[in-house]
Formats: C-alpha cells, structure tokens, sequence
C-alpha cells in the first residue's frame, strides 16, 4: 500500500493524503469492498513475517488533512504503514523519540529502543492476525497530536478474537518524532468467541507483567546510577576542599572526614530498595 501526499499552496503546511491504490502482492488486486492487511509467516524464514493486502476500500487517509509540520506528516505515513503490515518488533523505531512513553493500559514502558524487545505480543499470541485501519485525526484540531483507530482480528487458543485499538500519539512538531504513544484495547464482542476475549485479556497481561518488572528495575536502577554519580563528583570537590595543612609541617597534609553524606547514601539506597519492592507489589498486583 503506497500513500502519496500534495501539499496545498496555502500558507501553513498542509497536507493531503491521496487516494490510496490497494493491491494484493504478489497477486492482482482485488476489486471487493471491504480490505485488510493479514500476516502470515513465510516460509523459509526465522519468524518474518511478510504483510498483503486483500481487496480495495475507501481508506480512512482518504479524507484525512493533516495542517501540521510535514516532519509529522512523515511519521503518521510510518506509522499507518506499521499498523497496516501488523510491525510489532519490527516497526521503524526511527519515528520515535529515544525516550518516548509508551501506555496501552497493560504494557508501560520508556524507550524507543524497548519496542523491539517487548511488543511482541501480536506475534506470539495470535494466529491468522489481521488488521485495519478505520479513522485518523488530529486530536482537538491540534498540530502535535494524532489518533489513529484500527481493527485487530485473529485467532487465539479457544477462538476468534476481534480488538479495536485507539492510539494516541504526541509529536514533536520539528523533528516529527513521537514523544507519546498511548494505547487503548476494547474487545468487540460480535468479533470475539465466548472466552476468546477472557484468554486474550489474560495473556496480555501475562506477556505485560515480567515486561512491567524488568522496566521498573530499570527505572530504580538509573535513578541510584545518577544518585551515585552525583554523590561521587560532590564527594571528589568536597575532598578537594576539606584538605588542610599542618602548620608545624607545610608539605604535611590532613582531611577532615565528613560522614553526613555516607549516611545519607545509605538512606538513599535503603528508600530505593523499598521503593522497588512497592512497585513490584504494584504490578503484581
């Protein structure tokens, strides 16, 4: 599926998705109403997974006008391809900020690096996926924010499971890179077998949770790194000052010992351990 953009002449940025031509891969495309993108594991590879699209459909990017930077413009292009080839791991982390938030109610983490390790569970958990995009919009009439909803189908361990998904994300108008990215997963119940839903709510939350506990580990971990590295470099210039002569001997040097700052330390370690056992029990929880 390929977009194609044409910026109008008025004076702001604006621009205009065109009419998207949607074709089967590999095949000729098929003249149906109704679309969607199904990924399928290809044969001959470690787990790729290759996306074809099915059928041709009024695309919601159709009618969408996006007046923001084209740097934002860029990734919603990246990001609506990624949706539509089902990229969980495999998504182009270049649309986002290296520190950027992710939320899907279940799954929470920092780092545009941690896609790549923890969205997987479309992957590992579903067969026969498929998707489609059904709305995108600028949230408020704003420039720095999208919404993208979009229909998640498959088949789990009891049946099949129909979710639709509201993203949610926040850019940076300059350099387009995604600061936000928030989730919100509904099952839909004529989609879905009786207890479907209940196993794929279930085993979200059992992909979410030794995720949820690596990342708040990481987070207590960096916050006592730069504790550390703070109380290090204070401790080297108070070192530099506490030095005192003796006057009966000028090449004779002595250091008062201040050991305010190794209490506090260990304070800070102790609330820092507790602190990461109460989060523990959060998640768990």
């Amino acid at each position: 599926m390929r977009a194609t953009c044409h910026a109008s002449p008025s004076s702001s940025s604006r621009v205009v998705f065109a009419r998207h031509q949607s074709r089967r891969i590999g095949t000729s495309a098929s003249k149906s109403a109704s679309a969607s993108v199904k990924t399928r594991a290809t044969a001959g590879t470690d787990d790729e997974f290759r996306a074809s699209v099915e059928g041709m459909s009024a695309d919601p990017c159709d009618d969408f006008v996006c007046k923001s930077s084209p740097a934002v413009e860029r990734t919603l292009k990246t990001v609506l391809k990624d949706i539509n080839a089902l990229r969980g791991t495999t998504r182009s982390t270049s649309s986002y900020a290296p520190d950027v938030v992710y939320d899907d109610g279940v799954l929470k983490f920092r780092g545009a690096d941690k896609y790549k390790k923890y969205c997987s569970y479309i992957e590992n958990n579903l067969k026969q996926a498929t998707s489609r995009v059904t709305s995108i919009s600028m949230v408020d009439g704003g420039l720095d924010a999208a919404r993208v909803t979009w229909e998640l189908n498959g088949v789990n361990d009891i049946g099949r499971v129909g979710v639709d998904i509201e993203c949610t994300y926040k850019m940076n108008l300059i350099t387009g890179r995604i600061l936000e990215h928030r989730e919100m997963w509904v099952v839909n119940p004529s989609r879905t077998d009786a207890q479907a839903g209940a196993l794929l709510e279930s085993t979200r939350k059992a992909h979410a949770l030794p995720l949820n506990i690596m990342e708040t580990y990481d987070g207590v971990k960096k916050s006592m790194d730069d504790v550390l590295r703070k109380f290090s470099v204070d401790n080297d210039d108070d070192a530099s000052k506490d030095m005192y002569t003796d006057p009966n001997d000028p090449m004779k040097f002595f250091q008062n010992e201040d050991t305010s700052k190794t209490d506090i330390l260990q304070l800070a370690t102790a609330a820092a351990v507790l602190f990461l056992i109460t989060k523990v029990f959060q998640v768990l929880n």
